[in-house]
């Protein structure tokens, strides 16, 4: 780990270093070798791992005098798949953006009851125990990399990124079971309605860095990570019940936030 290390922040103080030249020109690793033009429109792809949180849980049972049950979700699945493809324009002076349409895997959970408004005991209530949520949408992406922006042309560039805009959060059929101290557990213990998609405003924030692959002459190729902040507002089940019952007043209701790593790469779409 410490040599990785070691290696890693020789190569940062190496490829930030303004090199003098053509950004064409120059053909060594460390300090001396300089980006290719990368001026204009470009296609990013990017893969990864995305690791949820779930909070905020609630739903409001059908009598009129029910409390507010809040839940405490418990993943199933700590871990799931991420992928964005974007069109974006880099002005090479520090800044680029672009528009990504991205997508993250369904994580399975259940919710057990933490809390009810009226102060009663929770195993006088019900649990989740079946629920699940994935997130497709759209965002608007800003990159800002401090030492390009200073004139740096080398061919590591450590960047910052926000991002803003619509998540569309699909939250699968859920089920709820009575707790066995619940007075009716004997009449409908076990209850399950449909799932539902909401959508909602989304953002994000991050930092990466970048790294050019191929040699100048060559089309160039940049290979990225970036560890993001993802916030994808409210996802929300269905009162539309699967089986026989009545209806809640308010489904079974969650905040979606991820914690996403990912890898991808960044081609120009114009050689210079």
């Amino acid at each position: 780990m410490r040599s990785f290390a070691g290696l890693l922040f020789i190569l940062a103080a190496g490829t930030l270093t303004p090199a003098a030249g053509s950004a064409q020109d120059g053909d060594t690793l460390f300090g001396e070798r300089v980006a290719s033009v990368t001026f204009g429109p470009y296609a990013r792809v990017e893969a990864g791992i995305s690791f949820p949180s779930l909070d905020e849980a609630y739903w409001l049972p059908p009598g009129a005098a029910d409390p507010r049950i809040s839940f405490a979700p418990s993943l199933l699945d700590d871990r799931e798949g991420f992928g964005a493809v974007a069109l974006g324009y880099d002005w090479q002076n520090g800044m680029r953006a672009d528009i990504a349409i991205f997508q993250t895997g369904t994580t399975d959970f259940v919710a057990p009851c933490a809390a009810a408004s009226n102060g009663t005991p929770c195993n006088t209530h019900a649990d989740i125990t079946a629920a699940s949520v994935s997130t497709s949408g759209v965002m608007g992406n800003f990159f800002y990399a401090p030492f390009e922006a200073r004139g740096s042309t080398a061919i590591f560039q450590p960047f910052v990124v926000v991002g803003l805009g619509i998540a569309k959060n699909e939250a699968g059929p859920w089920t709820r079971t009575k707790n066995p101290a619940n007075p009716t557990v004997g009449t409908n213990t076990v209850r399950s309605f449909a799932g539902d998609s909401t959508t909602d405003l989304a953002w994000s924030v991050g930092l990466g860095a970048s790294v050019q692959l191929t040699r100048p002459g060559r089309w160039p190729v940049i290979l990225e990570a970036a560890l993001r902040h993802y916030d994808f507002g409210t996802a929300s089940g269905s009162s539309t019940p699967l089986t026989a019952g009545s209806v809640p007043r308010e489904p079974f209701t969650f905040d979606v936030t991820r914690q996403v790593a990912t890898i991808g790469l960044r081609i120009p779409l114009e050689r210079y």
